[in-house]
């Protein structure tokens, strides 16, 4: 006689599970598994509605993005949770977006790499434009070649590390005349072939600490200083199409994404966290866009 009563209530919590989930209550959140450790030591104890200050230890661009997330869902008119779920790779993540596995990625992703799939993916509007993606030619702290390049002439000598997915961060190193550019699928391996002596440089985002460093695990980088470089293309949250909540999470995220603009809290979190970096303001842009004056204001 028990039997049949456990198996209705199994069955019975199966289906009030699955209200919950339909209705909305948790979004699933697909993001690079490096990012998460970052993430959770600058989060700590706090609820990340309620953060309004952007820099500090674990403070990055990504780790950012996944706050500024939370909050542009919250002011969007969600008041669930986010559950992120770690993911090791790029393309991955847009495979589970365009089959509706996970309903969006914690990180932005490049316009161009979200526009072949717009079948089956929502483009929310641009947190980061066109023209504002400035990023440092990273090395190691004794590669003096490196250090020394400041110029393209120079830079065209080097040789560099990337993913071959990331086609933004390929065209601004092919920009800069850089041919020799091996390849990784994974950030944590571009960092330990730069570390290594394997490539001269990487391009990466500049940081908040002191020495603008990039840190990954025991490796440290350092830029190139006085130079920068800019990255093509505008960046935005996909949203999958397929997956049940995707309408609803992309209606409250572009709700959401207009209220952090007018209250520029998008632009104070990328310059708290270090990538729009007062620092290099000055810094020379080594590959200016063709017949337009280099943009400078969030540099």
């Amino acid at each position: 006689m028990l039997k049949p009563l456990v198996q209705a209530w199994l069955l019975v919590c199966g289906l009030l599970l699955t209200l919950l989930s339909h209705a909305g209550n948790t979004i699933t959140a697909a993001v690079d598994e490096d990012i998460i450790a970052d993430y959770q030591l600058f989060i700590g104890e706090r609820d990340p509605i309620a953060i309004d200050y952007f820099g500090g230890p674990g403070a990055r661009r990504d780790v950012i993005e996944i706050v500024l997330l939370q909050q542009a869902l919250h002011l969007g008119g969600f008041n669930g949770k986010v559950v992120l779920r770690p993911e090791n790779s790029y393309l991955r993540i847009l495979k589970l977006l365009t089959d509706g596995q996970v309903p969006i990625s914690a990180a932005l992703m490049w316009r161009e790499d979200i526009k072949p799939y717009s079948e089956h993916l929502f483009k929310t509007k641009a947190l980061v434009k066109e023209g504002e993606f400035i990023a440092g030619v990273y090395t190691r702290a004794n590669n003096q070649l490196a250090l020394n390049a400041t110029t393209r002439e120079k830079m065209s000598k080097l040789t560099a590390a990337s993913n071959d997915h990331w086609k933004p961060d390929v065209a601004a190193l092919k920009s800069l005349g850089i041919e020799r550019i091996h390849y990784s699928t994974y950030w944590v391996q571009i960092v330990r072939m730069v570390v290594a002596g394997r490539a001269d440089v990487t391009l990466a985002p500049f940081q908040s600490n002191p020495a603008m460093k990039v840190q990954v695990d025991n490796l440290e980088l350092v830029p190139i200083p006085g130079v920068k470089v800019a990255l093509p293309g505008s960046r935005h949250w996909p949203v999958s199409k397929k997956h049940p909540q995707g309408q609803e999470i992309f209606t409250a995220l572009e709700k959401g994404i207009a209220i952090l603009e007018q209250k520029n809290i998008i632009q104070r979190a990328y310059e708290q966290c270090g990538f729009f970096h007062e620092a290099v303001k000055s810094w020379k842009l080594l590959n200016p866009p063709a017949n337009k004056t280099p943009p400078t204001a969030k540099n």
